[in-house]
């Protein structure tokens, strides 16, 4: 069935509660806004509170409250190019602890990138499943993850040949894309599904000049997140199946376990209006950011002292593609790590990054921006290069360095979920060399554990912990947030 893509019926239905002025004895317990404190009225708008409504009982009615949610889904699922397409309140988080739980179970062997998100850490620990890691190699110059050869995943399916699934990230933060469809290929002629955390891609499929998107390519499942590039509210997300490889009717009842039972209405509207928007004029949208960000990459790395990834990446290994409006910019030559030219550009330029790292900011650019922000990002640039240009360029070349390297992978000595709920105690960082973790320790952002529970724990890790520590990274995952212990199985 084709569907006509203008088409929006969650937000229409949502509309239509707000003109039809029902009196609602049904949640949220502001009703429509009459009670909300004034604080809030002014900050977010009367006409948000009268559309901050409940899904059944407000957008539909409380006996059948599925009917306009299947539509706008059918329509995403066309869209993106899958057999069946579920709306996420929780971010892709959820999408991916969804895949986990339907397609392994203990003791199961899975696939998975040591880059992946912790949401797959977190899910294996659900599932009980136990992960096969693929390393994939780090950037020398930049300290950045590339992705996972083909070479690599090959490897790991004929050691694993009764793993349950293979997942890749694609693109990663950087916008780096993996060869999706040799990785698809090699993985179906092992027999399994083949998985893909592309939150990071949710606007691939919709303009030519952007990397091939993973349902093209080949995926039997991927997440898409449309709050991270496109128009939906924040947590807004889609998760993708086709059917010949999946139970499609079991990955839904473990959609139904990971999500909230009272689903943010506001977000599957923004999903349905996000999905249209990118359906019908997705092609021009994109065309004009990626006119945008090359112009931005252009002139931003002509700025002395300061240099941003460019085609020169599809030459990394596993980086199949580059997503062009993702820039990684690094001031190295002025002696500035990554964190410090994000607080610079935040504070001094209210520039504000998408994320920062040892070396090097990332930034987004995307159909809302224009021109105007482009120039006021190259002028921040630019004054920055002019304040802190150094009489001598070999006196800071490896200054923002510091020698930090993101630390290898060791063994798996326990699952995750084993080791999550052992006995445990805290030791001081020192002490930890040669234990098993019991926890996750991840970097935020871009949210990738560097350690996860049932992991050796080696010099190198306690090494990274330590500088990290001292550089004030924040860390997610660790009961000590500020990294002076570790807890261990007892």
């Amino acid at each position: 069935m084709i569907h006509d893509q203008r088409a929006t019926p969650y937000l229409d239905g949502l509309a239509d509660y707000r003109r039809r002025r029902y009196t609602p004895f049904s949640t949220p317990g502001h009703k429509l806004g009459k009670g909300a404190p004034a604080k809030l009225l002014d900050t977010f708008g009367r006409r948000f509170f009268q559309v901050d409504i409940a899904s059944a009982g407000g957008v539909e009615d409380t006996q059948s409250s599925t009917g306009l949610l299947r539509e706008a889904e059918a329509l995403a699922a066309e869209a993106w190019g899958s057999d069946r397409a579920f709306f996420l309140v929780n971010g892709s988080t959820g999408g991916i602890q969804s895949l986990m739980l339907s397609l392994a179970g203990p003791g199961d062997t899975v696939i998975v990138p040591r880059n992946s998100h912790k949401s797959v850490l977190a899910g294996l620990i659900f599932s009980g499943a136990v992960p096969r890691y693929v390393e994939p190699a780090v950037d020398p110059l930049w300290g950045v993850p590339c992705n996972l050869t083909v070479e690599a995943v090959a490897e790991a399916l004929g050691a694993c040949p009764d793993a349950k699934a293979c997942f890749v990230t694609s693109p990663t933060y950087n916008g780096f894309g993996a060869p999706l469809a040799e990785l698809a290929d090699v993985v179906h002629a092992a027999g399994m599904p083949f998985v893909v955390d592309q939150a990071w891609g949710p606007h691939l499929r919709f303009c030519s000049r952007l990397p091939v998107d993973a349902m093209s390519a080949g995926a039997d499942a991927a997440v898409v997140s449309t709050h991270k590039l496109i128009s939906g509210l924040t947590q807004s997300s889609v998760l993708l199946a086709n059917e010949r490889r999946l139970n499609v009717r079991r990955l839904e009842g473990a959609v139904k376990m990971t999500q909230s039972t009272s689903p943010q209405a506001l977000i599957y509207a923004s999903i349905d209006g996000a999905r249209m928007q990118m359906a019908t004029a997705g092609e021009e949208l994109w065309s004009r950011a990626v006119e945008l960000a090359e112009r931005g990459r252009r002139q931003i790395s002509s700025v002395p002292g300061f240099e941003c990834i460019g085609r020169e990446c599809l030459g990394w290994s596993g980086v199949g593609s580059l997503d062009p409006t993702r820039l990684t910019v690094g001031a190295r030559g002025l002696g500035l790590s990554g964190w410090e030219l994000e607080r610079l550009l935040r504070d001094e330029y209210r520039v504000a990054p998408e994320a920062a790292d040892l070396r090097s900011v990332v930034l987004n650019v995307t159909f809302g921006d224009s021109d105007d922000e482009i120039d006021r990002l190259v002028a921040a640039v630019a004054d920055i290069s002019d304040r802190r240009r150094p009489a001598h360029e070999d006196d800071v070349a490896d200054s923002a360095d510091g020698g930090v390297r993101l630390p290898s992978f060791t063994r798996q000595e326990l699952s995750p979920r084993d080791a999550y709920f052992a006995r445990s105690l805290a030791l001081p960082l020192g002490d930890c060399i040669g234990r098993i973790s019991a926890e996750i320790v991840t970097p935020y952002p871009p949210g990738i554990p560097v350690l996860g529970p049932g992991e050796l724990i080696s010099a190198e890790i306690i090494e990274y912990l330590t500088e990290i520590g001292a550089r004030g990274q924040h860390v997610h995952g660790p009961e000590d947030h500020t990294l002076a212990t570790l807890r261990v199985v007892s």
